[in-house]
């Protein structure tokens, strides 16, 4: 039989894990809820227990959004929804990596349009590339390869053009350079920005944290109540610098600065969690029990159909909170 919990490597009831994950984050003189792959429940229950220990929220793939963020508060952008792209967009940059192919189909709406789906690629040559392109769009006269000239001539002859890209494998300066040839491109013709959202219901805990704090990630509660600071409350340099002593994780695998301190890891069944003193074994949201994620194909909240009923995080981290004697 598999074990639901481990205590120190061995297994435990769930019971007594549970009581000693309150323990130590109840001891703890600062406490990280980090990795926060879960769904909107278990964001919810992991803001309750953050507020409960004065703790602090960081997501495993924060960075990454925070650089789309960082770029629409301070730039701004013109940006749509994955339906949109799909039913209206007859020409489509992908830039730099991590963003899949996309289908050339004609869009749903205009099924005598032919859609043209066209790449630049990413690596140490992507800004280099995006300046060229944006001062090919304003008409320079440059030396620039056949591809650019391609691509920029797609874009401006587009009806309804789209740029996607993915900001855990793009820079901001980048993510900037592309929001502002968007907005060059509007001023003639119709084009959008697409950011794909990052692993692990990243968007989905960004919107659970914004409706319940205030504030987008990273978020501390030391003070009582929340605060937003993007590099104090960044989970990996807080562990460089021994500034917290007790992690709860949720996530896949532990992360790599682990062993900095106390762990606390709610885990997928079967998850190797070596160096955790506390091990909870949970379910997959919307595989292993129902949930509420984003779904990147729509953009938006939805619900997906679990085929089980395990344990959920949102269960794990309530029980605790009421185990610290907080009402939930």
């Amino acid at each position: 039989m598999t074990a639901e919990a481990l205590l120190a490597g061995q297994p435990a009831s769930r019971a007594a894990a549970i009581a000693a994950a309150a323990a130590l984050l109840g001891a703890s003189a600062n406490p990280l809820i980090a990795g926060l792959a879960t769904d909107i429940d278990g964001a919810e229950a992991a803001i309750g227990l953050a507020r409960a220990v004065g703790g602090v929220l960081d997501h495993t793939a924060a960075a990454g959004g925070l650089r789309d963020l960082d770029v629409m508060r301070q730039a701004g952008w013109i940006t749509t929804t994955p339906l949109l792209v799909r039913a209206r967009a007859d020409c489509i940059l992908l830039v730099g990596d991590g963003v899949g192919d996309f289908p050339t189909t004609p869009p749903t709406l205009a099924p005598a349009q032919a859609r043209r789906v066209l790449r630049l690629p990413g690596g140490a040559a992507l800004p280099h590339s995006l300046a060229l392109l944006r001062a090919l769009l304003a008409g320079r006269k440059l030396a620039a390869s056949a591809a650019l000239h391609e691509i920029a001539e797609a874009l401006r002859t587009a009806q309804c053009g789209v740029v996607i890209w993915s900001a855990a494998h793009t820079d901001g300066l980048c993510i900037e350079m592309v929001c502002g040839m968007i907005d060059d491109l509007n001023r003639a013709t119709r084009c959008f920005g697409l950011p794909l959202p990052g692993p692990g219901n990243l968007a989905g805990v960004m919107q659970a944290i914004g409706w319940q704090c205030g504030f987008p990630l990273r978020v501390g509660f030391a003070r009582g109540h929340a605060e937003h600071d993007p590099w104090r409350f960044d989970a990996a340099r807080m562990a460089a610098a021994g500034e917290a002593d007790v992690a709860l994780w949720i996530g896949a695998a532990l992360p790599d600065w682990a062993a900095k301190m106390s762990m606390i890891a709610l885990l997928p069944a079967g998850t190797p969690a070596e160096g955790a003193e506390v091990t909870i074994f949970i379910g997959r949201p919307g595989v292993d029990h129902d949930a509420v994620l984003h779904e990147p194909a729509t953009g938006a909240l939805g619900f997906r159909r679990g085929q089980g009923d395990a344990l959920s995080a949102a269960a794990v981290l309530t029980a605790i909170t009421q185990a610290l004697g907080v009402p939930c």
